[in-house]
Parts: C-alpha cells; sequence; structure tokens
C-alpha cells in the first residue's frame, strides 16, 4: 500500500506504450521486481502465489498463466502433475496475475479480462483465480465487513452481466504478513478467488 504522497501511479499516468519493451528490474537479493519503476512483485507474495498456484491446478490438464513476474506460481503449478493435452483454445483452469498499467485500472484491471474473455476461455467445469492484491487492498481501506461479503459487494456486477452469469465463487480468506516497507500492500488479510465455470 503506498501514501497519498508517493502514489504507485501518477494522476492520468499509463504505461501501455512503454511496457512491451520495459525492462524487468530485480534487486540484488532477487527479492523484488519492479519494470518502470513500479512495484510488480515481492517475494513475501510467495505463499499467495502458491494458494493462487493450487486452485488453478485444481482441475487437472493444463493452466493458462496470464502474466508472469518472478516466476513463483509458475513453479509451483509445474510441481502439479499435468497430463498433455492436444492444444485447444479453451481450458481448464485459468490463474490470471497482469499488472495493470494505467491510474484508471489500478484497482480493477482483472476485473476486464473476467469479464470479456475469461468465459469464453473455460471450458464447463473450469476454474478461474487471480492475484487481486491492489482491489482487495483499496477495499480494505474503505470497508470493515467480513472478506466474504467484501469480495461479494467488489465482484457483484460482473457476475451479473450475461457472459458471467454461469459462474460460481469462493473467496478463501487467509492471513498474511507482507513486509512494512511493501509499497502496494499493507494488510494482514488476502483472499484466494476461485470463480467456476457451471
Amino acid at each position: 500500500m503506498t501514501t497519498a504522497a508517493q502514489p504507485i501511479f501518477s494522476k492520468g499516468e499509463d504505461c501501455k506504450a512503454a511496457w512491451h519493451d520495459a525492462s524487468a528490474g530485480y534487486n540484488e537479493a532477487d527479492t523484488h521486481l519492479e519494470i518502470m519503476g513500479k512495484p510488480v512483485m515481492e517475494r513475501w507474495e510467495t505463499p499467495y502465489m502458491h494458494s493462487l498456484a493450487t486452485v488453478a491446478s485444481s482441475k487437472g490438464g493444463r493452466v493458462l498463466e496470464i502474466g508472469f513476474g518472478m516466476a513463483i506460481a509458475a513453479t509451483k503449478v509445474e510441481s502439479f502433475p499435468s497430463r498433455t493435452l492436444d492444444h485447444r483454445v479453451q481450458r481448464r483452469r485459468i490463474l490470471y496475475d497482469t499488472y495493470p498499467l494505467t491510474e484508471d485500472t489500478w484497482h480493477t484491471h482483472q476485473f476486464d479480462f473476467i469479464k470479456g474473455h475469461a468465459h469464453r476461455l473455460l471450458k464447463s467445469g473450469g476454474v478461474l483465480t487471480y492475484c487481486n492484491l491492489t482491489s482487495w487492498g483499496e477495499l480494505l481501506k474503505t470497508n470493515t465487513t467480513t472478506s466474504k461479503r467484501c469480495l461479494r459487494r467488489r465482484r457483484c456486477p460482473i457476475c451479473s452481466r450475461p457472459a458471467s452469469r454461469r459462474t460460481r465463487s469462493a473467496p478463501a480468506p487467509w492471513t498474511s504478513f507482507p513486509p512494512s516497507e511493501c509499497k502496494y500492500y499493507a494488510f494482514h488479510k488476502m483472499i484466494t478467488p476461485t470463480i467456476l465455470k457451471d
């Protein structure tokens, strides 16, 4: 989580044009990844990323992982047995973990993918999970309700749209302790979203 004096994105900032060619910067201890000065991922996220990978790997087959930072989730996904399937556009498992590229999408970037593409890409019975540290952290700043109620409130508009009507969600809240110097997350509660396609 950032302070008001040092926001991650400046008002109206958009990194889309430069992001593709930007360099990934790892610190010497390989505990922090930054791109264009933005804190993308930190090693303390390992238990959380492993939780997402476990959900994504729960239905068998291959995982379509969208987003790749420090290979934390990918390493966990590879630890699960996977049978080889013919290439198909539809998947049984998706792990979505991309970085927001604009100030406007800092807390909502994953929802465009969920409502616009996840239903089409998932097979019936498929599972989607996604990293939601930025949106979850922002929601926790202003809400004192339970974790599950917060997620339902945040996700409800997406599930009411036609492309997502046939999905169910089961968030799993758990505790983690990010370091005090973390710029993007300062809470001890996190959730592992699980969205299932009927």
